[in-house]
């Protein structure tokens, strides 16, 4: 029976009819880039592509495949097609043919039709930027992958050309034509000369289907972020780099028997790990002009700015508080503070900073002044004054927000009985210092008959406290230079907080959140190696972490161990939970691997 249905899929495969389709713009500019796409649905047989007028540039063919196999009731029917894409650029306006291509297998041959194009007369600037499109750079929208590869990265900029303290919004997205299982590792650049801040971006566990230049690709943003350029110049982006899993279909083919049906039915699925980087970028940087106003404080953005007062009429020694807000999209998060002078006779305090970001470079930065007033009498706070540089304007700005006056009422002494007392024009005065008499009258005085400090157990008690007091002393001294070594104190408790992380994420396991729990011992795992190795955070690799624990002579079953449930808590974050490790069994062994090194890196 079973032999009958392969039968009958084989002949409903040699049943189905080949047919080739062309796909081509009718006009298009000259120096412009366009395609020319021809899909047949077959996958087995020889194409012969059409041959191309000699003033033609192309390139190509960007070929895929797709094969599906369904069952309906009973009966198997395989869809098979495969596209071929080319990209052409014609220089010379005129109508052009496009002659007819050719699709060959073992019993038929089909052709497509032929094609007409004309070809306009297209401006330089258009040219200019198809064949920068060409050579595989980044299209004035900044979001398309580079032609011919299966799977890539892009780093795309808000804008290319900025001034010095300009925010820049970065994205750094994927394409991918393939099937992928998951992402090892990311690492950005270094970006020297800038400032970056990350946007908090949700993980990327799914892609999404878009169409660019016809074809269609899954795509997902990894992170987004902002860039701060601190320098003027021509900054320069290093390459980001990342290791995705890419599912590749396996299986040996029989030469006697080469059907496509059954490649695909008995053929298996491997991954297989592949590095994919983004091209260099460069960003020109414009410095702030000159002169720079005395206000200004390193705001560059488009800003507005309000002030607000708790009260104007105060009571003496009362705590008032004045608030400062800077709003509007910019680098908030380096803005100085503005400077106010504040009248005698009021106390300020450093103001609380507050930065409320939108998730991007908009947003407010609150300044809040706490002002305790000292004085009686009517104080004048001057309006504030503040410069940004626009760039959209291409100058300084000068924000001003509003001044207040307060009146600060109360009697001089009656909370503090020697607070200083201030009026305006006169110098500083103490209220209250008049010598008080302790007590009057008739004091009868008497002699001690011996003085404490000839007794022998004062003196033992003195030189006790006087040890006491050394051996604290000591002991302090000893707790800071201790606490001082930031990474000697990281490596005590290094177990201490892995077991703390392992807890949690058996706390998690009960709770049935399963898909945090293997990124809770990833942390675990990484934290611990990073104390114990004194290795950054940011630097910590995995050649860096196995090189270290063989410099101090660990045993390689031990390192083995430590490679697998790296990858099995990597591969567990993006694998469906079916899939990879069970969770529990996760943390148990990352318990007693933990253990295991305790015991060698102490």
């Amino acid at each position: 029976m079973t032999a009958f249905v392969f039968l009958l899929a084989g002949l409903a495969v040699a049943a189905q009819e080949v047919t080739l389709t062309v796909d081509a713009p009718e006009s298009a500019a000259a120096g412009e880039r366009f395609r020319i796409i021809y899909t047949v649905n077959s996958t087995d047989g020889q194409f012969t592509p059409p041959k191309f007028d000699p003033s033609f540039s192309v390139q190509g063919p960007q070929q895929s495949t797709s094969r599906n196999v369904q069952w309906i009731n009973g009966d198997v029917k395989t869809i098979s097609s495969t596209t071929l894409i080319y990209y052409v650029v014609a220089g010379t306006p005129g109508t052009y043919t496009i002659p007819a291509a050719q699709f060959e297998t073992k019993k038929v041959t089909v052709s497509s039709q032929e094609k007409q194009i004309v070809i306009t007369a297209g401006a330089s600037s258009q040219a200019s930027a198809s064949q920068q499109q060409g050579q595989g750079q980044v299209r004035a929208s900044g979001d398309a992958p580079s032609a011919g590869t299966d799977v890539s990265m892009k780093i795309i900029l808000g804008d290319r050309e900025v001034y010095a303290g300009e925010p820049v919004t970065g994205t750094l997205k994927l394409y991918t034509r393939i099937n992928l299982s998951g992402i090892q590792e990311l690492k950005f650049p270094d970006f020297k000369g800038f400032l970056k801040e990350d946007i908090e971006t949700p993980p990327l566990r799914s892609l999404e289907n878009e169409v660019i230049d016809g074809v269609q690709y899954g795509t997902g943003v990894i992170q987004r972020f902002v860039l701060y350029p601190q320098v003027s110049g021509d900054l320069r982006i290093e390459p980001a780099e990342m290791t995705v899993l890419v599912q590749e279909r396996t299986g040996a083919k029989d030469p006697f028997f080469d059907d496509p049906f059954f490649d695909s039915f008995f053929s298996s699925v491997s991954t297989v790990p592949r590095k994919v980087t983004t091209q260099p970028l460069t960003i020109r940087v414009k410095p702030l002009p000159e002169p720079r106003p005395a206000d200004f404080h390193g705001a560059v953005g488009s800003f507005t700015i309000e002030s607000s007062i708790s009260g104007t009429d105060a009571r003496l020694n009362d705590a008032v508080t004045m608030t400062v807000t800077l709003k509007g999209t910019g680098n908030l998060s380096l803005a100085g503070e503005p400077v106010i002078s504040f009248p005698q006779g009021i106390e300020k305090y450093d103001p609380k900073v507050t930065v409320k970001s939108t998730g991007t470079a908009s947003g407010s930065k609150v300044f809040e002044y706490l002002l305790i007033p000292r004085n009686t009498g009517t104080f004048e706070i001057p309006p504030v004054s503040y410069s940004v540089f626009d760039p959209g304007q291409q100058k300084y700005v000068t924000l001003r927000a509003e001044g207040f006056t307060i009146n600060v009422t109360g009697t001089p002494g009656e909370d503090q009985g020697a607070a200083p007392a201030y009026t305006p024009g006169e110098d500083v005065k103490y209220l209250g210092q008049d010598i008080r008499f302790i007590r009057n009258g008739n004091v009868r005085l008497s002699k001690i008959s011996a003085p404490l400090v000839s007794g022998l157990y004062y003196w033992l008690w003195f030189a006790l406290a006087l040890f006491v007091a050394a051996m604290v002393l000591l002991l302090r001294r000893e707790q800071i230079r201790r606490n001082a070594d930031i990474a000697g104190l990281r490596n005590r408790k290094a177990a201490k907080n892995a077991r703390s992380r392992l807890a949690k994420a058996n706390d998690l396991l009960k709770s049935g959140k399963k898909e945090a729990v293997n990124t809770e011992v990833a942390r675990a795992l990484w934290g611990y190696l990073g104390d114990k190795l004194r290795i950054p955070q940011s630097e910590i690799t995995r050649d860096k972490c196995y090189s270290a624990l063989r410099d101090r002579k660990t045993e390689e079953e031990i390192i083995t161990e430590l490679d697998r449930v790296l990858t099995a808590t990597e591969y567990s974050q993006y694998a469906p939970v079916s899939e990879g490790e069970s969770p529990d069994a996760l943390c148990r062994r990352a318990a007693t691997l933990i253990g295991k090194l305790d015991g060698v890196l102490d």
